[in-house]
């Protein structure tokens, strides 16, 4: 996860991740207080938007030569790995996902799926 502070952080990044210890139970109750409501605190959801120039070569006189970035709050990607981590752990346990399911699943790509579909294709001649 990026270290980088956004604007929008009460105080630095690097700060809460070097008190971890200090700072773990209310990251904790943040995390849980979500879960518990189903709600993501609007703070958390708000970013600071920036313009990134998407090549050094082009001209930065044209501004179809940007494209936005977005500097979330720390907290906020926090909350959001846990919840990620959790609901995939949830859906790996459940068997609820089709095995034939690749996308946003670690270890599993859209190659490694047309690698089994031509193999699959190959067999079957």
């Amino acid at each position: 996860m990026s270290s980088s502070t956004c604007l929008l952080d009460p105080c630095p990044s690097w700060l809460v991740s070097a008190g971890r210890e200090m700072t773990r139970s209310w990251l904790q109750a943040i995390i849980n207080a979500s879960l518990r409501e189903g709600s993501f605190p609007q703070p958390l959801k708000e970013a600071v938007v920036r313009p990134l120039l998407k090549k050094p070569s082009l001209d930065p006189a044209n501004l179809n030569n940007f494209r936005p970035v977005s500097n979330l709050p720390f907290v906020g990607k926090v909350v959001e790995r846990v919840v990620a981590l959790q609901l995939r752990r949830s859906l790996d346990e459940t068997d609820y996902l089709d095995p034939f399911q690749s996308g946003f699943r670690p270890g599993y790509s859209t190659e490694t799926t047309l690698v089994e579909l031509m193999d699959d294709l190959w067999r079957a001649r």
